[in-house]
């Protein structure tokens, strides 16, 4: 934040009024989601039209202030009629609205607190998205288990590897459950490189303004590439992977 305190009530003013919309906003959006669920679920069992419609709340959020805009390269890296295990680095709450840019089917791998927070965590549910207690190991193996069923169902799984959000902006270690997920499942691994959320939605709340927010979709990881690797050597490698790449978008949290 600058230290000019014009700057800086300009700031707080403008965070607030985002806040406010994000909020009220919330209210008919979570009704059309509801409606479009008890309309669905029933057939949809994948919940393929309410993810799209997800999409579109989502990045209303994204197109409807003129500061922000998101830049995605290697979308092409994306096959279509595929399932992946996506794995992105995790930089803010931001993530998971700019990741919906992706266009394509997945359930996310998220703490089960998300799922008790109003209007968001009500989404994930209907959506089936996949919760775990980061503190219980026979919530890690019902996690892998219900991952590796919605996968065969025909949706990938969006996780970050790091297990929480970065601090400081550069990729951290890996842990291995993602990794674990794509041998069981025998699935290819899909990369991608998120960066600009961290200063936008950073943990105080406050909302940052002018930014562009990068997406990269790296080359897939074929199953048959590390099948016969453990996933303490497939973490490190794609470990590797994104850091390299992140280096080249933002060089300044590694220098």
């Amino acid at each position: 934040m600058s230290a000019n305190p014009f700057l800086k009530i300009v700031q707080i003013i403008y965070s607030i009024i985002v806040w406010v919309i994000l909020i009220v906003s919330c209210f008919p959006l979570f009704a059309i989601d509801f409606l479009i669920w008890l309309l669905t679920f029933w057939w949809d069992k994948r919940t393929w039209l309410l993810h799209r419609y997800s999409i579109f709340w989502a990045l209303i959020f994204i197109w409807g202030n003129p500061l922000w805009r998101i830049d995605i390269r290697g979308r092409k890296n994306i096959n279509s009629k595929k399932t992946y295990v996506i794995v992105s680095n995790h930089q803010s709450a931001l993530d998971i609205v700019v990741l919906y840019r992706l266009f394509t089917h997945f359930k996310w791998i998220a703490k089960r607190e998300l799922f008790k927070v109003p209007f968001i965590g009500w989404n994930l549910t209907l959506n089936r998205h996949v919760a775990i207690d980061r503190n219980s190991a026979r919530s890690a193996v019902q996690m892998m288990q219900k991952a590796i069923a919605h996968i065969k169902q025909g949706s990938s799984i969006l996780i970050f590897p790091e297990g929480t959000r970065s601090e400081d902006g550069a990729i951290r270690r890996f842990k291995d459950g993602a990794f674990m997920i794509a041998k069981k499942a025998e699935v290819a691994i899909l990369p991608v490189v998120l960066n600009g959320t961290l200063e936008t939605l950073p943990k105080n709340g406050m909302i940052g303004g002018r930014q562009t927010f990068d997406i990269r979709v790296l080359p897939e990881i074929p199953y048959e590439s590390f099948k016969d690797k453990s996933t303490a050597e497939i973490a490190k490698e794609v470990h590797q992977l994104l850091t390299a790449e992140h280096k080249k978008i933002a060089p300044k949290y590694y220098a």
